[in-house]
């Protein structure tokens, strides 16, 4: 997914890098995987509300990702289906992950 449509990475401490064109990911529909980026992301206010909102209404862009976990072809950028967040991580809240 390009940068159409959207304004922003749900990464904590994540900005917009002017002379990068991004492209966004949406959140797995699968419950273990979905757990994997919310805990890499740091981002457990999402628990409460599940995989499905996360898949409908969350994004991360390809910044968080190794290269070798996506493709881009023309304007679109596949994510590899076990990709997980690694890269630029958000700070920590100091809070405890709750599986």
């Amino acid at each position: 997914m390009n940068t159409k449509g959207m304004s922003s990475c749900a990464m904590l401490g994540c900005v917009h890098v002017l002379d990068v064109e991004r492209h966004f990911f949406r959140f797995p529909k699968e419950h273990d995987r979905w757990l994997k980026w919310v805990e890499a992301c740091k981002r457990f206010d999402l628990l409460r509300k599940g995989p499905e909102y996360s898949y409908r209404n969350i994004r991360l862009c390809h910044l968080h990702f190794e290269e070798k976990l996506y493709k881009i072809h023309k304007c679109r950028a596949h994510l590899h289906p076990d990709a997980v967040p690694t890269l630029l991580l958000g700070p920590d809240p100091n809070q405890d992950f709750v599986s």
